[in-house]
């Protein structure tokens, strides 16, 4: 495999440091964590409102029942436990009270694991993807061609630059943002230096 999976301790002393220190340059780190903060703020607090309509949805029939802790235990005793609940309402209403906190757990937890170290880190000895400790690493002399293109519309509807890495066993990292003419120099440049003369 060409594009190493790998983590942050399980890099060499000086790439370790080198990556820690280019996280913290913007000539080489890559952000796109501002757009996952901004989705793992906006989405729980539009799932919250969800929940509490789908809560009171499950225990508002079995609201006789005395506390709302007798009333979930009234609808869950209510609900069939038989494979055809799949396809009632009650169930979509219960999966969705049960599914929407842990929906919105992940999130915040993805969101704190992930702060700042979210994109692309130009390197030395490649170009890393990272996503909080979990790195992809392509090592320049893997990288055989920059394909510079644009995402646009139809099918995206945010116009920006998209720069592709294709390494040797045709797999490829992408990176997309805007002034990815500069980066795609910039790694053509340090790929040039780690090539063998």
């Amino acid at each position: 495999m060409v594009i190493t999976r790998t983590t942050t301790e399980r890099l060499a002393t000086s790439e370790r440091a080198e990556l820690e220190a280019s996280l913290r340059d913007p000539q080489q780190f890559h952000s796109d964590g501002k757009e996952i903060g901004q989705a793992c703020t906006i989405l729980p607090l539009l799932l919250a409102p969800l929940w509490y309509v789908l809560f009171l949805e499950l225990v508002h029939p079995h609201r006789g029942a005395g506390n709302t802790w007798h009333a979930i235990a009234q609808a869950l005793r209510n609900l069939s436990w038989h494979y055809s609940m799949l396809w009632r309402a009650e169930f979509l209403v219960l999966l969705g009270v049960v599914a929407i906190p842990i929906a919105i757990a992940w999130m915040i937890s993805y969101a704190l694991r992930t702060r700042g170290r979210h994109g692309y880190a130009i390197t030395s000895f490649g170009v890393v993807r990272i996503r909080g400790q979990a790195l992809r690493v392509l090592r320049y002399e893997d990288l055989v061609e920059l394909k510079h293109g644009r995402r646009d519309l139809p099918r995206h509807r945010i116009v920006t630059d998209e720069l592709e890495l294709v390494a040797k066993d045709g797999k490829s990292l992408t990176l997309y943002g805007f002034g990815l003419l500069a980066r795609k120099a910039q790694i053509e440049a340090l790929r040039d230096r780690a090539q063998p003369r």
